[in-house]
């Protein structure tokens, strides 16, 4: 699903050189003024001490722990904390493994690993919740999405089509979810046009409505009708303004219109994370770009030092647009073997072509060709039309 939040516990990040002691192999910053942790963004607010409260008194509980785990991950989000998923994690990691454990508190889990790029693991939890809970909306809304970003389109499909024939609430989410397996599968026209035979969620259903006109914008701007695409990201990210995806895609959609400044204005944001910081650094100069840049690179470092890779695709765009090419093409490669949403597949294509590497070129092409993947600016960075 476009918009979906892909986290990981991690520390926010402020700057300059870092480093990785090699006797503990542990990250160690050389700044000063590298921030370790906010500790102020991460104290629990009265609501929230209140949940905790409760879910220590009965830690195992099905009520308390998703309460608790609920309010962490709406936070995590309202205030781009991400450590709060973290805590989510903990809080559902000690119930999970119990035959007792419901399928509310397996979602919930499957959504924290989702969040951390555990995609196989989350995608064989929600299979457990499918199979115990045939009829549970949310987690094949929720393994649709799944499916949608790792490019298992036929599969997805299939969770599409369940969902519509539940009817009900699932019903505007599955025909938005089969539009864009439709524009997946060599079929963009079909998709375009199931959308609009359906009119949008209504404003009150503010996620619901923010999903339906995100797809619709990626699938006119993939027929290259950039105007309709930013305008229908415009409103989604009004409905939806803490969503850092769409926020990060119609940035990219007004760099692509050559509209510099306005991006870079929509990108300053209080606390972005690293995908905001990494696009924000593109769009200035001078000094500014060189601390963004320097900021983003010590992120993705805290990353190696945890052993974590959750953000090669924002690796790979630093990678390239600092004129690394080889760099940018190996964390291209890693990000497709994960995700396959339009962003990925453009970069993956620019990296290629970059790169001056055949071979890379030629997997991108294969695979737009077995899918039926449909996109003009990946096919015109590719030379498609010129040489087939």
């Amino acid at each position: 699903m476009k918009g979906t939040a892909r986290l990981r516990v991690v520390l926010l990040v402020a700057a300059a050189a870092v480093t990785t002691a090699a006797a503990a192999d542990r990250f160690v910053p050389t700044d000063p003024h590298f921030i370790v942790a906010n500790v102020r963004q991460a104290e629990p607010d009265a609501a929230l001490r209140a949940l905790i409260a409760r879910w220590r008194a009965d830690p195992t509980g099905e009520i308390a722990s998703v309460a608790l785990a609920e309010g962490f991950l709406e936070r995590a989000r309202r205030l781009r904390e991400p450590m709060f998923v973290g805590r989510a994690e903990a809080v559902l990691a000690a119930v999970v493994s119990r035959s007792s454990a419901s399928t509310t508190q397996q979602r919930l889990y499957a959504e924290t690993l989702q969040y951390r790029h555990d995609f196989s693991a989350a995608e064989a939890l929600l299979g457990t919740v499918l199979r115990l809970a045939p009829s549970d909306a949310a987690a094949r809304a929720q393994r649709a999405s799944l499916r949608l970003v790792r490019g298992d389109f036929a599969w997805a499909r299939a969770d599409c089509a369940h969902l519509l024939a539940g009817g009900g609430a699932g019903q505007a989410i599955a025909l938005t979810c089969l539009a864009q397996v439709h524009a997946a599968s060599n079929r963009l026209d079909q998709g375009r046009a199931l959308l609009a035979a359906y009119p949008a969620p209504p404003a009150r259903e503010a996620a619901l409505r923010a999903y339906w006109l995100t797809v619709r914008g990626e699938l006119f701007e993939r027929a290259s009708e950039l105007d309709r695409a930013i305008a229908d990201y415009g409103a989604a990210l009004a409905l939806e303004p803490q969503n850092d995806s769409i926020r990060a895609t119609l940035a990219d959609a007004l760099l692509a219109r050559g509209e510099r400044d306005d991006a870079r204005e929509l990108l300053n944001v209080e606390r972005p994370g690293l995908a905001l910081v990494v696009r924000r650094a593109a769009c200035t100069s001078g000094a500014e770009r060189q601390a963004l840049r320097a900021q983003a690179a010590a992120w993705l470092a805290l990353e190696v030092a945890r052993g974590d890779s959750i953000h090669a695709r924002e690796a790979a765009l630093l990678a390239l647009d600092g004129g690394d090419v080889a760099a940018a093409l190996a964390s291209a490669q890693a990000n497709f073997r994960v995700q396959k949403e339009l962003t990925d597949v453009r970069l993956l294509a620019r990296a290629a072509m970059a790169a001056h590497y055949p071979r890379a070129r030629q997997q991108v092409v294969e695979w737009l060709r077995s899918t039926g993947y449909r996109d003009a600016v990946t096919e015109n960075i590719l030379d498609l039309n010129a040489s087939g």
